[in-house]
């Protein structure tokens, strides 16, 4: 089948400077792609250069399996959000959403029926007649998405539109705009530098850094098997630790850490003894007592450095032999008081949630 967008060994550069190295990547019918990483790392300007908005240097955009590297933007048939929603402020509502429709000539009544309709969309009817001084962040958001949406796109493209409301709206805001992505069935390219909101909404995520993608994967692969150290660093919070492999056995390798610790972890591809690797482990993935079993594997003893209470659960800063600092979250129950700092306490973590990362 035919991707509604498909890139192919883009590169965009800035005079002396490479935005976008050699980026090529699909996105399927229906689905909802994430273009995901810090500030300067080329997201934006890939998406620029898929709407229209910035001409590639080289490679290919296509949209629904034609080349439209020279095709002007109000014909590469795509609906776009930006950050700052870019409304007119002089008109109302339906004069907003229903612009790109008289810049098409659709009759009067036929503009007032779409307009309703794409309000009702985004559970905005009867506010027509209203400015967009006259709306909240999350109402201005969401008039942008109709406006987007009410001619019928085969591509949306999403330019980090919740980065301006506060956390709890932009966390309502990124479950109502995924619902509404998946009732009408539109193919999404979304940008953001939120990790948990492209985890929350995207089938897919590409992680970029540095003009280039580490990794485009479902959001569990990217967060449980990250495929170079960039996105085991950048996607969450994670445990990083370095040291040589001492032996491999069954799949399993030791691997001797800072401090001394033999610390064991399913083996990869490159994992041969003598070889300097890295490991991550989640913190969440990490068990902390006073005092572990005997029997469990990867146990090691600390000090806690840092509590951070987070209502339902705790965080902990540990410090353990050989000065390296381990972070532990752990659920708080009325039966599990939490640790506070000073305390001499065990880790302790099952050896396949840990991972290499060559």
């Amino acid at each position: 089948m035919t991707p509604a967008i498909r890139v192919v060994d883009l590169v965009k550069r800035f005079g002396g400077v490479t935005a976008v190295d050699h980026v090529s990547f699909a996105v399927a019918k229906g689905e909802l792609v994430s273009l995901l990483g810090p500030s300067g790392c080329g997201k934006t300007t890939t998406l620029r250069c898929i709407g229209g908005y910035e001409p590639p240097t080289s490679g290919a955009v296509e949209i629904g399996g034609r080349i439209v590297n020279d095709v002007p933007v109000h014909h590469r048939d795509i609906g776009m959000v930006f950050q700052n929603y870019a409304l007119f402020p002089h008109k109302s509502v339906a004069d907003n959403v229903g612009f790109a429709l008289k810049m098409r000539g659709v009759a009067r009544d036929e503009r007032r029926r779409r307009v309703a309709e794409a309000l009702a969309l985004v559970e905005m009817p009867g506010y027509e007649a209203r400015y967009p001084a006259q709306l909240s962040g999350g109402q201005r958001q969401r008039v942008a998405l109709a406006r987007a949406l009410i001619h019928r796109p085969s591509v949306l493209l999403l330019d980090e539109p919740l980065a301006n409301l506060d956390r709890k709206l932009r966390q309502s805001m990124r479950v109502e705009l995924k619902l509404i992505q998946e009732k009408v069935g539109i193919s999404t390219l979304f940008v953001t530098h939120d990790q948990e909101e492209a985890l929350v909404m995207s089938d897919r995520v590409a992680v970029m850094d540095g003009g280039r993608i580490h990794q485009l994967a479902p959001p569990s692969d990217v967060y449980h098997r990250p495929a170079t150290p960039f996105v085991a660093t950048f996607i969450g919070e994670t445990n990083y630790l370095q040291g040589r492999v001492v032996t491999v056995a069954a799949g399993v390798a030791t691997v001797r850490t800072a401090g001394d610790h033999d610390v064991t972890v399913p083996a990869v591809d490159g994992c041969v003894p003598g070889r300097d690797i890295a490991i991550t482990v989640r913190p969440e993935r990490i068990d902390i007592a006073r005092r572990a079993s005997a029997a469990a594997p990867n146990r090691v003893t600390g000090t806690v450095e840092f509590v951070t209470y987070l209502g339902a659960s705790a965080s902990y800063r540990v410090i353990v032999a050989g000065g390296q600092r381990l972070h532990v979250t752990q659920p708080l129950t009325t039966d599990r008081p939490p640790f506070a700092e000073g305390d001499t306490v065990e880790l302790s973590w099952m050896p396949d949630r840990g991972l290499v990362v060559v």
